[in-house]
């Protein structure tokens, strides 16, 4: 059978779509425990309290607030470790291209980075680890969407007739990637300077915060711009029709949150709206940063075509082989 015929193998895409799905609750209880200072709440780690992570009784489960979040933060985590697992078998053994493969695999081992960092967090004490764990949360989260766009059908069925995006739109959306990650740990920073107290130098990366956001204004309005103009010239799949659309609804809900937020801050307390409009700013944070990732991804298109080198291993009709 031609290749271009093949059943494309789905089970890759539906593990990797899960492991995102999954990783949204894991980021708002994240950002919850930051938010109310809970990463201490539960004593241990693998072995909490004198309990296995998954083990942990439920009547201690729901002891408190604090010990509710972290510990249902702690099982998220584990889910979204199994459904990477998942989506690094599935790929492996169904699909041949060697960017859906690095691409699993790399998610895997973000995943179980974070969550080392986190346990190393909650062993040590150590606010630093705090702010590191925090501050790759989004994009951990954002590499994983890249994976199951990578993973998904639309990407493989896409027109590949269409024209390369050129360099400097491939730059450009680059820049605007990193400036979007720089928002993310800025606010990482802030957050973690103003829990559980407000810490000297808070202003100040609350101001930091502030250019970051305008950068990302400009940014992200010059890339949903110049998108436009490269899918009327046909440079890119028509796939990405929606992108520039998308960036401005992610984009002005994030401002309106992260403002709402800072308006409901009050040092000696969290009242249940800031807590809810922070979480969602953090999960705004990564959803931006995950969709200007996916532009970038698109962009650069042709250079995740390359097979891998095991393909000849592979069944005949991938589409069959789970």
């Amino acid at each position: 059978m031609d290749s271009a015929l093949r059943p494309l193998p789905t089970w890759p895409h539906r593990f990797a779509v899960a492991t995102c799905l999954c990783a949204v609750p894991l980021v708002l209880f994240g950002g919850s425990v930051t938010t109310i200072g809970a990463g201490m709440a539960v004593d241990g780690w693998l072995i909490a309290e004198g309990h296995f992570l998954l083990f942990f009784p439920v009547g201690e489960w729901f002891r408190d607030v604090a010990t509710f979040v972290e510990h249902t933060h702690r099982l998220f985590g584990a889910l979204v470790g199994l459904a990477a697992i998942a989506t690094v078998f599935s790929t492996w053994r169904s699909d041949a291209r060697r960017s859906a493969r690095v691409l699993s695999l790399a998610g895997l081992l973000a995943v179980c980075l974070q969550g080392t960092l986190g346990g190393f967090r909650v062993l040590e004490n150590d606010p630093r680890l705090a702010f590191v764990h925090g501050a790759l949360a989004q994009s951990v989260f954002a590499l994983l969407c890249v994976t199951a766009l990578v993973l998904s059908p639309r990407w493989q069925r896409a027109d590949t007739r269409v024209l390369p995006a050129s360099g400097r739109l491939r730059a450009l959306a680059g820049g605007v990637l990193l400036v979007v990650l720089y928002q993310v740990v800025s606010g990482a920073w802030y957050r973690h300077a103003i829990r559980p107290n407000v810490q000297e130098g808070a202003v100040t990366l609350l101001l930091t915060h502030v250019v970051g956001a305008v950068l990302v204004l400009v940014g992200v309005a010059l890339l949903a711009r110049k998108l436009r103009e490269a899918l009327a010239e046909g440079e890119l799949p028509t796939e990405l029709a929606r992108a520039p659309r998308r960036l401005h609804l992610l984009l002005g809900l994030q401002v309106t949150l992260g403002v709402l937020a800072w308006l409901g801050f009050r040092p000696d307390t969290v009242g249940p709206l800031e807590w809810t409009l922070t979480i969602a700013h953090v999960l705004g944070g990564g959803l931006l940063l995950a969709q200007t990732a996916a532009v970038w991804s698109w962009c650069l298109r042709p250079a995740f075509a390359a097979p891998s080198r095991f393909d000849e291993r592979l069944p005949r009709h991938a589409g069959e082989s789970l």
